[in-house]
């Protein structure tokens, strides 16, 4: 972090005996394009032999030309993030002529106070979800970029790896460029992210095209998904068959209902309804129907009145119906 007065402090060395008037011109480079941002010049002030520590009130004022915009809404703020070099040339304060008594260049590099801070999934996380969502805080401060945007990394880490080197040697397996929000999901279109594997992020701050700051690299890995548990059940199956008949009217006393359908179709999603006697439907439910035998169980909720008399109905691929009856006594 460095404030534009600062490039004035500076340490002038003369051998001379005689006092000599001189001026400091000064041109800050950036040095990815190798662009002038800034050139400036002092007012004259008089050197003696020796040492003269010198401050920005010392050559004020100061004649400046901006280069750039982001320079030229300065006043005394602090400098844009970047990589620079600050060019220094010491003229004579000649009425004819200036003559160059020194010509100096030292790197400036301004970087923000701190790196932007990852915050979801925390580090180390074992999340369930395979499309994560990734979350971080800003660099600070903020004022310093006058085009703050990000680079979200993630990469697999190897079992033989650390993280911070997955990030440096492995190719990205989510990369996202020049993003100006804090939050990014990882897209459901992308691959999905594998379960048995550990997986390493970092966020980079920057400046335009100019990297500022980057985050600490975090990991996370994705945890199975659960199989479904199976309705506990303990009671029959009655078997749902062709047609509508009442004579199998089951009666239910513990609002679990288990059905036996064989079906000869290849696998498939089919809607079980659930009917009442004038045949409207109560309840429909989706599920796989596999080739062979099929067990399915299903709880009763409120909407299965005492002492009615429902039909659980499931259609093949052929459209015919398969029945069967029930009555729930509780």
């Amino acid at each position: 972090m460095c404030r534009k007065k600062q490039l004035w402090n500076l340490a002038l060395v003369y051998s001379g005996n005689d006092p000599v008037s001189v001026m400091i011109g000064l041109t800050l480079v950036d040095i990815t394009g190798n662009q002038p941002v800034l050139t400036a010049y002092t007012r004259p002030l008089t050197l003696t032999k020796g040492v003269k520590q010198i401050k920005a009130s010392d050559i004020e004022p100061v004649d400046y030309q901006y280069f750039s915009p982001a320079f030229g809404r300065l006043g005394d703020a602090l400098l844009p993030i970047g990589n620079f070099q600050a060019c220094y040339t010491v003229y004579t304060n000649g009425k004819i002529e200036r003559q160059v008594l020194s010509e100096n260049c030292i790197p400036v590099e301004v970087q923000p106070l701190s790196p932007p801070q990852l915050t979801m999934p925390t580090d180390s996380a074992a999340i369930q979800q395979p499309w994560p969502q990734f979350s971080w805080l800003p660099p600070a401060p903020v004022t310093l970029f006058n085009d703050l945007n990000y680079d979200l990394l993630v990469t697999e880490v190897r079992g033989d790896q650390t993280a911070g080197a997955a990030i440096q040697e492995n190719m990205p397996v989510y990369n996202m460029r020049r993003l100006t929000t804090l939050v990014n999901n990882y897209p459901s279109s992308a691959k999905r992210l594998d379960t048995g594997k550990v997986y390493a992020w970092r966020v980079i701050a920057k400046n335009g095209e100019t990297n500022a700051a980057q985050s600490e690299v975090w990991t996370f890995r994705v945890l199975p998904e659960k199989p479904e548990r199976p309705t506990p059940f303990s009671g029959s199956y009655i078997e749902v068959k062709p047609g509508n008949d009442h004579a199998s009217t089951v009666i239910v006393s513990d609002n679990m209902l288990g059905i036996r359908y064989y079906s000869y179709d290849s696998n498939h999603e089919s809607e079980i309804r659930f009917l009442d006697e004038k045949g409207e439907v109560v309840k429909e439910i989706k599920r796989t129907i596999e080739y062979g035998n099929n067990l399915m169980v299903f709880k009763l909720d409120n909407a299965f009145k005492k002492d009615v008399t429902y039909f659980i109905d499931i259609t093949d691929v052929q459209m015919s119906h398969y029945r069967a009856s029930f009555r729930v006594s509780n």
